[in-house]
């Protein structure tokens, strides 16, 4: 009996320590410190004008990325494009060369801590918002008029929401598999890696560690709550398929935008990736002629 106790108690403790080292010196770096990757830069093999562009952020990391200029005669508006967890500006060329097509500049940046971006953490949107500014006042600077709009994808559409919240100088944004609200999201991936099964105190105790290591607080990365203080135009597009960020998490972001002037494009069958090559010539279409007519 004796032995049963101490074999219980062991066990005890092990799980205790496992659980110490998951949270506090595991799970946190892997959420708030992202794999880098570059990707090939399709803009050079198609010989489209663009040029690297380097600016300093609020808090004075280096943000690289590229500044694509319209193939037409005259720039109908500036468009941000913010990539995805774990991806690069490069990701977003051919849709910036589709972009330049149509009369639009794009300005590409690695997200802080992504790319050749500096930065060791990401923070889901807390600072990049500040960021998407520094971006903002450069824009203005080459183009003082200019309209300017954002898209995001996954990762970079809640930034890009936060970021219409923070700094209305944004004119409209297109959205596209975004999630509501970061603890919500944790806990969901954390649930579909551990076969279905959530914890959400892990996920928890796991944030709480990551706002310490970042002075960052994972409470306020919300998109549910920035999108009711959005009063600019908004497309939000989401597969209905998507098993990594729930439909329904798009659908809500949409009945709680605040703005008059909105859409909301379902992909029929389409997943977390891909939403182009799955919704085809339709889906870009009412995504260009959203930035048309809003950039008029």
């Amino acid at each position: 009996m004796k032995r049963r106790n101490k074999i219980l108690i062991g066990l005890i403790f092990f799980i205790g320590i496992s659980i110490y080292v998951i949270t506090q010196h595991v799970l946190p770096y892997a959420i708030l410190h992202p794999q880098r990757v570059n990707s090939e830069n399709h803009l050079d093999s198609n010989n489209i004008p663009y040029e690297v562009v380097n600016l300093k952020s609020f808090d004075g990391i280096n943000l690289t990325g590229y500044r694509v200029t319209s193939l037409a005669d005259s720039t109908r508006a500036s468009i941000i494009l913010v990539h995805g967890i774990g991806g690069c500006k490069e990701h977003f060329t051919s849709l910036a060369i589709s972009l330049a097509e149509l009369g639009f500049e794009s300005w590409i940046f690695d997200n802080r801590a992504h790319g050749k971006s500096e930065g060791k953490f990401s923070t889901y949107g807390y600072l990049e918002k500040k960021d998407i500014s520094i971006i903002i006042d450069e824009i203005k600077k080459v183009r003082q008029d200019a309209k300017v709009g954002i898209w995001g994808n996954s990762l970079g559409g809640a930034i890009a929401l936060q970021a219409m919240e923070y700094d209305k100088r944004l004119n409209f944004g297109v959205i596209e598999s975004t999630f509501t609200d970061l603890r919500q999201i944790v806990y969901d991936y954390q649930a579909r890696y551990f076969f279905g099964i959530g914890l959400k105190w892990i996920c928890d105790l796991t944030l709480d560690k990551a706002s310490e290591l970042t002075d960052f607080n994972p409470d306020k990365v919300k998109p549910l709550e920035s999108v009711k203080y959005i009063n600019q135009p908004v497309l939000i597009a989401h597969g209905n398929a998507d098993k990594n960020i729930s439909f329904e998490y798009g659908k809500a972001l949409f009945s709680n935008l605040a703005s008059k002037e909105k859409e909301f494009v379902a992909v029929e069958g389409g997943g977390h990736y891909g939403l182009f090559n799955t919704g085809g010539e339709n889906y870009a279409t009412k995504l260009f002629n959203f930035l048309l007519k809003k950039s008029e």
